[in-house]
């Protein structure tokens, strides 16, 4: 026998669509913040490995020996000028791939410094300017420029 006055022991279809509306209107935002958040460290991580190609460049020209730096000063002879970092940087150390994103150098100069106390003496110090450029996974055209200065060892 059904008493009057009690409501059903189950759950109403207004009482589910408030609480999908609810669930929905806390999981989109922050699905938002998760995407957002996921783009933000994948750009990190690009210019990271820009970073990281960049003290790569660095540290083979600090191993290179010093007279083979720049390449200008051996024009006249082509066999030894291969051998420098100059040519190496701009034929085989010019771009690298990392997780499907190619970093490429550009702008690559050796500019040996005259020394002003004794002006007819080589050069014992040049400075290493260039550029890493590539695509981030945002599909936007990124740059990051360096310089740095290479003493001669002595």
């Amino acid at each position: 026998m059904r008493r009057f006055g009690k409501a059903p022991s189950g759950v109403s279809l207004v009482e589910i669509l408030i609480g999908i509306i609810l669930l929905v209107l806390v999981l989109i935002p922050s699905l938002t913040v998760i995407l957002s958040e996921t783009k933000a460290v994948t750009g990190t991580r690009d210019h990271t490995m820009a970073a990281f190609v960049a003290q790569n460049l660095i540290e083979t020209a600090r191993n290179y020996k010093f007279a083979y730096l720049d390449a200008d000063q051996y024009s006249g002879q082509p066999d030894i000028q291969q051998t420098t970092f100059e040519y190496a940087l701009t034929h085989q150390l010019k771009e690298k791939t990392i997780n499907g994103i190619k970093y490429e150098v550009k702008d690559a100069r050796i500019d040996p410094v005259k020394n002003t106390l004794a002006p007819d003496e080589p050069p014992i110090l040049v400075l290493f300017k260039f550029a890493i450029e590539y695509t981030g996974t945002d599909g936007r055209n990124h740059r990051l420029d360096l310089s740095t200065a290479i003493a001669q060892e002595e």
